[in-house]
């Protein structure tokens, strides 16, 4: 949530940030950068967790109209269709977080995930692997991008799509795992997978390890986010690191514009649709991502002339 600056903070408060789910480590340092920017301009902010709900999240919006609340901030796990509905026409100044309402011009800034998907699985092409799984969470709508964007790395490099193995999991630490118990057990002679984001490639970790396999020797692993909690696992994992302190800076100035110009619904303060910021991604390289043995090369090669 956002306050009003911090002199009337004891009034009410006046606007709100929605999060997704305060339990992955990407919300906290995301609410915590955001924080920083609100009260360097003199603001509060009230914070709202969603549980990874849309229901919830979909409720806190309704939640808005009965409030005094002047802004909101989402970074929701997904936009269904009561979302769009009240973003089609918000009766507040909105920005959104790492997601975006089709067909509703709203202040936006997302990662480049199209972009980060391409570079993760560049960087396993580089490093020699050829057969590669990945973690997708397909209630989220940026998993869409980074899986399009690994299989654009794909087609670049002219290998077969059947060489990208997918599976489908939750985005936490046990849905990671289970998806890649799935993947091992259909497709054992994978070498790398990339993980929709860092909790699923710590549980991938984890599965491959139950199964005997070692990370990197046997199977590499990247995760997509750079959380902090990404270099303190064993091995320290390889990630697509996110700009989340500019992210959160640029959704703090972008509401607070739109606070200070904010008439209605259509009137200042709205977004043009152009008014979509996409940050790079840039890549994290760790321990838990090295070339493919030349075991795994050979067994590749006898698959594919059977």
């Amino acid at each position: 949530m956002w306050d009003r600056p911090l002199a009337e903070a004891a009034v009410d408060a006046d606007a709100w940030l929605i999060v997704t789910d305060i339990e992955n480590p990407f919300f906290p340092e995301l609410v915590r950068a955001i924080e920083d920017a609100a009260r360097a301009a003199g603001y509060a902010v009230l914070l709202c967790n969603a549980d990874d709900d849309p229901d919830r999240e979909a409720g806190y919006l309704d939640l808005l109209v009965e409030r005094r609340v002047d802004g909101v901030v989402i970074a929701a796990s997904s936009l269904g269709a009561h979302h769009r509905e009240w973003l089609a026409s918000p009766p507040l100044p909105v920005v959104l977080v790492n997601t975006v309402a089709e067909g509703v011009a709203l202040p936006a800034i997302v990662s480049d995930n199209l972009a980060g998907g391409r570079l993760a699985v560049e960087h396993l092409f580089e490093l020699g692997h050829r057969r590669i799984g990945h973690l997708t969470a397909p209630r989220n709508p940026d998993s869409g991008d980074r899986l399009a964007g690994a299989r654009e790395a794909f087609s670049t490099a002219r290998r077969s799509a059947r060489d990208l193995v997918v599976a489908r999991g939750e985005p936490g630490v046990a849905g990671g795992e289970g998806a890649m118990r799935e993947l091992l057990a259909g497709t054992p002679d994978l070498t790398a997978v990339f993980a929709y984001n860092d909790l699923m490639a710590i549980g991938a970790m984890r599965a491959i390890k139950a199964s005997g396999r070692r990370v990197p020797q046997d199977v590499s692993v990247i995760g997509f986010d750079d959380v902090a909690l990404a270099a303190f696992v064993d091995p320290p994992l390889t990630t697509m690191a996110q700009s989340t302190a500019e992210l959160g800076r640029w959704a703090f100035d972008r509401l607070s514009r739109s606070l200070s110009t904010w008439r209605g619904p259509g009137g200042p303060g709205t977004a043009s649709p152009e008014d979509l910021v996409r940050l790079p991604v840039r890549l994290e390289i760790r321990q838990s991502t090295a070339r493919a043995s030349a075991s795994s090369w050979t067994s590749t090669d006898d698959r594919s002339r059977r």
